[in-house]
Formats: C-alpha cells, sequence, structure tokens
C-alpha cells in the first residue's frame, strides 16, 4: 500500500492481522500510484534483527544507520538507507486482558481498537518521520481550509483549538485539514493530518454532537463517557474519522492564508492583533517542541551515544530546530499571523461564535 502523506510518498506493509487496521487508519489520504517511496513503514509484532551500537538510556538505542525510540505503545525503528529513504520498523506492543480493561476504563477515550492503532500510527510514527525531512514543519494547530485556503488556529493543549473549527463544520465552504498537528512545507503549503478529532465532553453542551460521538457504541462505553461527562467535561473525549465530522476533507496540501494563537490571558473580553513574524516563529517552536517533548528526548538521547561512541547522530535537536525556524522565516513571511487574546473565563458557546467570526472575516478580507 502506498499513499501520499504531507506531500510525500510512504510505502506500507506488515503483518496480515494489522491489514484491516491499517487500510483503515490511512483511508482517507490519497493512493501514491506508481511513485517511488521516500518512507518505507513495516508494521508488525515481530522485532527486527537490529544489532546495537549503545543504549543510554535503555529507551534508547543506537545502531549503524538509525535508532530505536521506545514508548509503552510501540517500539519504533527507524533507518537512513542508500538515497536519503527511510526505512520505518514498528512494532505494536498489544495490551490484553485486565490491564487494558482497566486502562480503558481509567482512561480519557475508552479506546477502541481501530483508534488506538490510528492514534499510535499518527503520534508515535507518521508526525516524526517529518523531523527527518528539511522542507517540512509540524505546528501544534487545528486547521480547515475556508474558500480553498487554509487557516491555522494554533495555540497550547486545551486551550480551545479544536472547539473553534468544530462550529464551523456545518458549512459545506469549510474542508477538515487537522485537527492537531498540522505539516506545513516551506512554500506555505499546509498538508492535512488525518488523525481522528478528539471530541470533549464540552463540545457536546447545546448540540447534536454527543449523539454523534457516541452512536454505535456499547453501554459501557455511554455509560463511561456520561460518569465522566458529568463529573468534568474536560477530562472525557471521544474521537471521530474527520470524513464524518465534514462535509470535505483536504488530505492534499493548501496555501496557507492565516495563522492565529489562541492565547489565555487576563483581557476583559476576546481581541484580535497583529502577531510579529519573529514571535510566531518562536511560539511555533516552543509548542511544538512542548507537546512532543517525549520523542525529542530521544533526540537529546542520540546526541548523547553518538558523542559517547564517536560515531555520527542520525537526528539531533539541534538540526531539527534550526532548520524549523528556516522554513517558518521562510513560509510565515507572506501569511497574516494574529493573535486571539481570551479571558481565562469565557462562555464556551460566546468564545465558538467569537473565535470563528474573527476567522471567517479574516479569511475574506
Amino acid at each position: 500500500m502506498k499513499k501520499i502523506i504531507f506531500g510525500k510518498c510512504y510505502a506500507f506493509s506488515g503483518d496480515a492481522a494489522l491489514e484491516a487496521l491499517l487500510a483503515e487508519s490511512l483511508a482517507l489520504y490519497a493512493d501514491a500510484g506508481d511513485r517511488e517511496p521516500m518512507v518505507n513503514i513495516r508494521i508488525g509484532h515481530a522485532v527486527p534483527a537490529y544489532k546495537p551500537s549503545s543504549i543510554n538510556p535503555r529507551v534508547h538505542e543506537t545502531f549503524e544507520h538509525g535508532m530505536l525510540t521506545s514508548f509503552p505503545a510501540v517500539d519504533v525503528y527507524w533507518e537512513r538507507a542508500s538515497g536519503d529513504r527511510l526505512e520505518v520498523d514498528v512494532i505494536v506492543k498489544p495490551r490484553r486482558g485486565l490491564r487494558r480493561t482497566v486502562h480503558k476504563l481509567l482512561s480519557m477515550e475508552y479506546s477502541r481498537e481501530n483508534e488506538t492503532f490510528e492514534q499510535i500510527l499518527h503520534e508515535f510514527v507518521l508526525v516524526p518521520s517529518v523531523y527527518f525531512f528539511k522542507d517540512v514543519v509540524p505546528i501544534h494547530a487545528a486547521s480547515v481550509t475556508i474558500g480553498g485556503s487554509a487557516c491555522l488556529l494554533a495555540g497550547t493543549a486545551g486551550v480551545g483549538k479544536s472547539s473553534a473549527l468544530l462550529a464551523l463544520r456545518g458549512s459545506e465552504n469549510v474542508g477538515f485539514v487537522s485537527d492537531d498537528i498540522v505539516i506545513m512545507s516551506d512554500t506555505a503549503r499546509v498538508n492535512g493530518n488525518m488523525a481522528w478529532p478528539k471530541i470533549y465532553g464540552y463540545n457536546c453542551v447545546g448540540n447534536a454532537m454527543k449523539n454523534e460521538i457516541l452512536a454505535g457504541r456499547g453501554w459501557i462505553d455511554r455509560a463511561h463517557f456520561n460518569i465522566k461527562n458529568h463529573m468534568n467535561s474536560a477530562n472525557v473525549r471521544r474521537k471521530m474519522s474527520p470524513d464524518r465530522l465534514y462535509h470535505r476533507v483536504e488530505s492534499a496540501s493548501a496555501p496557507l492564508s492565516r495563522l492565529y494563537y489562541v492565547v489565555r490571558e487576563d483581557v476583559p473580553e476576546i481581541c484580535v492583533s497583529e502577531l510579529g513574524l519573529t514571535n510566531a516563529i518562536e511560539m511555533t517552536i516552543a509548542v511544538i517542541s512542548a507537546e512532543y517533548s517525549v520523542f525529542h528526548d530521544h533526540l537529546y538521547w542520540e546526541k548523547y551515544n553518538a558523542l559517547a561512541t564517536a560515531r555520527p547522530a542520525m537526528l539531533t535537536m539541534e538540526e531539527v530546530t534550526a532548520n524549523w525556524r528556516r522554513v517558518l522565516t521562510t513560509s510565515l513571511a507572506a501569511v497574516g499571523c494574529f493573535k486571539i487574546s481570551v479571558p481565562f473565563e469565557v462562555d464556551h458557546a460566546v468564545y465558538q461564535d467569537s473565535v470563528t467570526d474573527i476567522v471567517v472575516t479574516g479569511m475574506a478580507a
């Protein structure tokens, strides 16, 4: 299976038992046809035969042409092949029995198997894979297209990025691009990320969203949502495929028109102001660095192992950050960058109406 993801050609293979999950997770990306893959990803349960040259700490291994990044749910082996092609082996760690049941009950999502798989694929494999390319940068933003141009609503976790853009989903003029992480090229084009959007309990107030996200789910799943939602609507969520939420999805690229940063601060009312290019660049780097800090730890450990064993590092955080700053400087120079200041306490419906009005008005300007 070959797909166009983030503007690159990815080839996928793996265990037969995971084929259906893989196909569902990648269904919204365009087929790549005869294009030569830039990334080969193999997904399964069998550990590949890599011989490490150093292991410091135990969750990070280095070997001749690559490294292992180990996480609780998955191990990912990264290797540079000939022609600068990226070879990736993904070892999914299954959770079974009582441990899995307890984890689901305590979690925010009560995830089904397909939801867990697509999150692992996007969060630990696809998004980190762009770190190895010099012409793209990940941005922690929700994104839609309006009239063919992309708008990013960026900011820290929980600030309300997705909530605002969910209010636009009923419009046929709006296309889904990303819920959480978007990939932008050095030509200021935004590539769609088809990771499934997260819908929180507070997104379900005063609309039919709750019925949509709970449709087809079992009684334990529904009870889990209702109980947690009653206790704290910010501590429960469910996922839906983006094509169930929006009339249109945009997995290909679109030109970026506007970047908005949503910032909670001590202001009397919601207001918008211009954001300088330097601040926009540094805020973007700061937010994604915090959001992907666990993967970044591996890049720091990769540098440590390289220094300790007198060999070249596969990739370092310094290289990544320098590249991001270059791409952002080039791309955002011609893009409108703004800050949306939001009071600490604001009614959710008022927030959605105000921010979406700012976005729609700005995109029409």
